[in-house]
């Protein structure tokens, strides 16, 4: 039933409140790298945290919207739903796991390029799955969208090998990414965006946590402003970021929610020049104006 739902994915139309849900899912999601840096436990416990902190908070809100419209009485899930879910969750942990771990390997620009490159991810599930060859109008789109992000986020060239690894698992993000994508689209179609997420941050947070402590990571804050920190992660990148991520896929197809994750670099630089006041150079702006222009092109030619 996921792989038909995968197969379906191409279709859809998006109006302007998805897209405005997916924009502000990209820039939330954004600030995992900042918050990734200044946690007081390991790398993976964060994400860890990340999910199990947000969870609750998850459940109360689907309760909330569900007594706001008189909904009746939810009915159980059924087990190969709690299966797909399941999967959903172990996916978005594994995608934290390597991208929060690449982190201290390679250098923030670079990690967010890689991870973000979700769209050429989907062309490829498409093309295992299903012998679904890429919309060949989605080519010219592709390559202008590489030089954006090489003028946003310019990969240098290194030869160390714990630089490649943080490259390496960074890159593989992209493909556990858009599998939570894939999940998070055909579960939309039943459930609501706050009761999928919840469930599935269950898991996540069960994944990350299990693998953290094999990992012997640092599991608890030393002090409140780690547990604050850990918090407005689950705020943002999890409650705010992925469940708007998910309501929005319900919405457009999965070959334009991925471009949307092109925008995150962006968000990032963005974030940079406000916060720490890094101003962007000529090139980097032009990126981001070309970054932008993709996706109206392909939001175009993918008639959503």
């Amino acid at each position: 039933m996921m792989m038909q739902h995968l197969r379906r994915a191409v279709g859809g139309r998006a109006g302007g409140g998805a897209i405005a849900c997916a924009v502000l899912a990209v820039g939330c999601l954004a600030l995992g790298g900042v918050f990734v840096r200044l946690s007081e436990v390991g790398p993976i416990a964060t994400g860890g945290f990340r999910s199990l902190i947000a969870a609750p908070m998850l459940f109360l809100l689907d309760a909330g919207v569900g007594l706001r419209r008189g909904a009746q009485r939810q009915e159980r899930m059924p087990f190969r739903d709690q299966v797909t879910i399941a999967l959903g969750g172990a996916l978005l942990a594994i995608d934290l796991c390597l991208w929060n771990v690449s982190f201290f390997y390679t250098t923030l620009a670079e990690s967010n390029l890689l991870a973000n490159l979700v769209p050429f991810a989907a062309a490829i599930y498409g093309w295992v799955l299903f012998r679904d060859a890429p919309d060949v109008r989605l080519v010219l789109p592709a390559i202008l969208a590489i030089g954006g992000l090489l003028l946003l986020t310019p990969v240098g060239v290194h030869t160390d090998p714990r630089h490649l690894l943080g490259n390496a698992m960074a890159l593989a993000t992209a493909f556990f990414y858009t599998g939570f994508l894939v999940v998070a689209q055909g579960l939309r179609k039943r459930y609501p965006a706050l009761r999928i997420m919840a469930v599935l941050s269950l898991w996540c947070a069960a994944v990350c946590l299990a693998v953290a402590m094999l990992r012997g990571e640092n599991l608890l804050p030393h002090s409140v402003t780690g547990w604050l920190l850990l918090a407005a992660l689950a705020l943002t990148s999890q409650i705010l970021g992925q469940t708007l991520m998910a309501h929005a896929m319900h919405f457009m197809s999965l070959q334009l929610g991925s471009l949307f994750a092109l925008l995150q670099p962006v968000a990032a630089a963005a974030y940079a020049y406000i916060l720490f006041a890094e101003t962007l150079t000529p090139s980097q702006l032009l990126g981001v104006v070309i970054l932008i222009v993709t996706i109206y092109w392909a939001r175009l030619v993918l008639g959503s």
